[in-house]
This record gives C-alpha cells, sequence and structure tokens, in this order.
C-alpha cells in the first residue's frame, strides 16, 4: 500500500541537487538513473511532486538554467505541489482531532502554478528576504553554540533533546489556552532584524479556525492532544522540532541552507516512499529514525545509495 493512494504509484521525493545531476547528467551513473527515471514515469509507476523549496532554490539559477530544470522537474511531478508546512501542519491537526483519513490533497495541491521565466525575479526578491531573515535569527544562536562547542555531556543528551521539545510544546499550549480563554487570536509580529513575520503558533491557530472552521470544542481536544502526546502524534512538528533539538543539542552551526532542508524534510518526508537529500541530512534523519518512523527509504548522493536507488527503479519495471 503506498503511502498516497495516487493509482498505487510511487511518490519520490526529489532533492535539488537529484534535478541539477539528472539535468545535467553529470557522470553515467546519473544518466542510467535519469534513463530509468524517465521510463517508470512513462509507465506510470512513479511521480515526483515538487516542492516550494525546489522552487526557491532553482531560481537562484541563472534564468535559462532555472527555466531548464524547472521544466524538466515539472515533467515528472504529475502537476502536483507538495503543501508547504502551515497549510500540511494545519491539515494534519484537523484530520488527527476530526479522526479523518489521510488522502492524496492532505499531502499535496494539484493546482496550476506559474512558470519560472514568471516568477523568477518574485522568488529572488522573497529569498533574498529569506535569507537576511535567517541570518539575522540565527547569528546569536550560532555564537551561543560556539561557546557551548559541544559541551553537553554525551549521557544529559536525550534529557536536553526531550526538554528543547516540551518547550516549544509548552509554548503551543500556553497561546492555545490563551486563545480558548479569550476567544479571539491575533497574529502577532516576530521580528527578523529589517522584517517582520506572523508568529508561526498564531498562523497554525488563525488557519484552523478560518480555514477548517474549528470551533471551541476543536480546539479543547487539541489541547488535550498536545498535553497528552506532546508533538509526537503531529507528524511535521515532530520532524521539525526533532531535526531542530538535535541541531542544539550537537552545537551544530546553521544556515539558511539548513533551514531550507528542514523545510523540506518537514513537508516531504512523511508522505514520501522514497525522500533524497544531503548526506548530512539522512544521517540526522536516520540518527532520530525519523525514517523507519515514517516508512521512508531514505537517499543521499553516495555511490552506494545511487546504485541502489538504480536497482530500485529497475526492479519497478521488471
Amino acid at each position: 500500500m503506498r503511502k498516497i493512494d495516487k493509482k498505487n504509484k510511487v511518490c519520490i521525493y526529489l532533492d535539488q541537487f537529484v534535478v541539477s545531476n539528472l539535468v545535467e547528467e553529470t557522470n553515467e551513473l546519473w544518466k542510467e538513473i535519469k534513463n530509468l527515471l524517465e521510463i517508470t514515469y512513462q509507465k506510470e509507476v512513479i511521480y515526483c511532486p515538487l516542492s516550494h523549496q525546489h522552487i526557491f532554490e532553482t531560481a537562484k539559477k541563472e534564468l535559462k538554467n532555472a527555466i531548464i530544470h524547472d521544466e524538466y522537474f515539472r515533467k515528472l511531478s504529475d502537476g502536483y505541489l507538495f503543501k508547504d508546512e502551515l497549510f500540511l501542519t494545519t491539515q494534519l491537526i484537523s484530520s488527527l482531532v476530526r479522526k479523518n483519513n489521510h488522502t492524496l490533497k492532505t499531502f499535496l495541491e494539484d493546482r496550476s502554478f506559474k512558470r519560472m521565466e514568471d516568477i523568477y525575479d518574485y522568488v529572488n526578491q522573497v529569498y533574498n528576504v529569506f535569507d537576511e531573515s535567517v541570518t539575522y535569527q540565527l547569528s546569536g544562536q550560532n555564537e551561543l553554540r560556539k561557546l557551548l562547542n559541544n559541551r553537553i555531556e554525551k549521557k544529559s543528551e536525550k534529557d536536553m533533546f526531550n526538554v528543547i521539545r516540551k518547550l516549544e510544546t509548552r509554548n503551543f499550549i500556553d497561546r492555545l489556552e490563551e486563545y480558548i480563554l479569550k476567544k479571539r487570536i491575533y497574529i502577532r509580529p516576530d521580528n527578523y532584524g529589517k522584517h517582520d513575520f506572523p508568529h508561526w503558533i498564531d498562523q497554525i491557530l488563525y488557519v484552523l479556525t478560518n480555514k477548517h472552521s474549528f470551533k471551541e470544542k476543536e480546539l479543547k481536544l487539541l489541547l488535550k492532544e498536545l498535553k497528552e502526546n506532546g508533538f509526537s502524534r503531529i507528524p511535521t512538528f515532530n520532524i521539525k522540532f526533532s531535526l531542530g533539538a538535535y541541531l542544539a543539542i550537537k552545537s551544530k552551526q546553521e544556515n539558511t541552507s539548513d533551514h531550507i532542508d528542514i523545510m523540506r524534510v518537514t513537508n516531504g518526508l512523511l508522505c514520501s516512499d522514497i525522500f533524497f537529500t544531503d548526506r548530512k541530512r539522512k544521517f540526522e534523519i536516520t540518527e532520530l529514525g525519523l525514517d523507519k518512523l515514517y516508512k521512508t527509504k531514505v537517499y543521499c548522493g553516495t555511490k552506494v545509495d545511487l546504485e541502489e536507488f538504480k536497482d530500485y527503479l529497475n526492479n519497478l519495471i521488471l
């Protein structure tokens, strides 16, 4: 049984480095994989939905190359786009509270989206604001991690990991209790240097109220869920804050690319049968057991992984 019921097709999440190597055919192995992907797609065995992160990163290329990469990826996508974190998370919360089954529409959008040449300048402007804001946000955090320099004892890592995750849950619970008590929500601004962004918890509660029509009864059911299980049954939160806590206890330095990677994993790991990411992210995902938890095969760009993926594709068409 596939994770997303789309005529039993295999859902494959392609990282940006994969698309680049496919388009540019950087060596014989990538040529073979490209050929197999196209054959399995034509035989309606696989599909590779686009992601918002693909659009974000592709727009950083020179326009002509950006268009080529984007058009190639779209051919394999079946016209589907992974939902962004906000709308995927609220859909998962709604399904959990209302005990609804997950469907294709839980994870993917099938609306038409503009071509790269039409959004290139706009996406680059958005990326620059995002990069500037993330860099500002991380500056103090990275300095603190330099000072700590992995001074957390190995035996204390698990406790620290759980403390960090519980703090995030507690923040959400506090805000939700305030909303239920006051019976109104307003979206607070979070400042990131030159820019303000809507607070992430307030956005979630706003969408639950206005898009999913949550009333007090359902908000209280969500509150009960969070108090009993934390974020463990809300996969996007579980993935995102597990990775965040892991990076914190390991005193890892972060940058904009790391945040884009985490957005990729948060949005795509749960619903993909095959998930491509870089070697570092694969290690973190498998170290945390997220691949086993969500029954997703994770590959990176090592020769061993690529050979295994090639064999997997070959088996699909036997």
